[in-house]
């Protein structure tokens, strides 16, 4: 071990231009991978193991029933409108046919297996909409009515049942675009509820919440080596640890098809809390090596002497996160394989890119 410690310690400080260069090649490499990691729907039967009775079970309705993706039209009474001639009960005639316009433009999309509103049972019942809403509060009373109508008959509700196959961001963007262009009556407000629409607003909140929890870190981080080494390199370069950790393990993530969901997201922020220890030992043992000799030789040395230790290290938090996969809850084990991936790929950028830098940035002592 020492041997081999010892042979990459003098290769990295005699030929650091050569490691930055192939540092980089792998980081364009990764940068394509970056491009394609897509952000990963998150079930709540994903969180749990396929072995699971209550996960056999929903696997069994979906296969002989045709699959529970499903979502809702919620129609309101929007209270905000006082004026005499709004919509005050939706059981009111230009309501339902305005229900019924939607479900038969809805009918028609090629996303949808089935749909159920009061505008097609009304329709069925009655042949046409009725002109009197006696007529309608009738049915909506009813048992069938009661699954559709709120009680107090200020809510109406269209229920769909959408493909297997279907993507949440494409039809939630295409019943947005029928509910805007389609002219509804004065006095109701129209939103979207179940799974499959939640599935777009989460991804619509991962890319923000990343950035806020990554973003205090990285400042907690850099106050953190400002008071340690009080220097502009001493700051820049320890951050090249995470910075191309988690590029290189963004990309890696990307190439293998993998991704980040609602529930692993928060493992950047972690894997940068654990990858700056990295840099910040290369650092700090290069500049008590750079007192006593020049700058290849502290690099050589300072290699030499943290190269073990920062492997126990990683081999130490790949343990614990891989113990992680030991439970039952799917979604852990997720997240100690990113934060695995995360760990290595910080080790790497601190004994590669770290080191090339120190040495080509450091002037040569006289």
């Amino acid at each position: 071990m020492k041997k081999i410690t010892k042979k990459y310690a003098d290769f990295v400080s005699q030929n650091s231009a050569i490691v930055l260069v192939l540092s980089l090649v792998l980081t364009l490499i990764m940068f394509v991978g970056i491009q394609l990691m897509q952000t990963q729907d998150m079930n709540y039967e994903d969180m749990l193991p396929d072995d699971y009775d209550v996960i056999k079970a929903f696997s069994l309705i979906s296969d002989d029933f045709g699959g529970t993706n499903s979502g809702t039209i919620v129609i309101e009474i929007d209270n905000n409108y006082v004026n005499s001639n709004e919509v005050k009960k939706v059981t009111e005639p230009i309501l339902i046919r305005y229900s019924l316009l939607l479900e038969t433009y809805l009918t028609n999309s090629n996303n949808v297996e089935e749909i159920n509103g009061m505008g097609q049972i009304i329709e069925k019942q009655y042949g046409q909409i009725p002109n009197t809403q006696l007529e309608i509060e009738t049915i909506s009373k009813s048992f069938v009515g009661k699954s559709y109508v709120s009680e107090d008959e200020s809510m109406l509700l269209i229920k769909i049942t959408f493909d297997d196959e279907v993507e949440s961001e494409e039809i939630t963007n295409e019943i947005s675009e029928l509910i805007n262009q389609i002219d509804k009556p004065a006095g109701i407000k129209i939103s979207l509820s179940g799974e499959i629409f939640q599935d777009v607003i989460i991804k619509e909140q991962i890319g923000p919440d990343m950035n806020r929890t990554s973003m205090f870190s990285m400042i907690a981080i850099i106050l953190i080596l400002i008071l340690i080494f009080r220097s502009v390199k001493g700051v820049a370069l320890p951050l090249m640890t995470i910075i191309f950790g988690i590029m290189w393990t963004m990309g890696f993530l990307g190439l293998t098809g993998s991704g980040l969901s609602s529930m692993t997201s928060g493992a950047i922020s972690m894997i940068m809390g654990i990858g700056i220890d990295f840099g910040i030992q290369v650092m700090s043992r290069y500049n008590q090596e750079l007192k006593k000799n020049d700058k290849k030789a502290a690099m050589s040395k300072t290699l030499n002497g943290i190269l073990v230790p920062i492997l126990t290290t990683t081999l130490a938090c790949l343990i614990g996160f891989r113990a992680m996969g030991l439970g039952e809850l799917s979604v852990m084990a997720e997240m100690g394989i990113i934060m695995s991936y995360g760990v290595i790929f910080c080790m790497l950028a601190a004994i590669t890119i770290v080191p090339s830098l120190l040495v080509i940035l450091t002037k040569d002592k006289k």
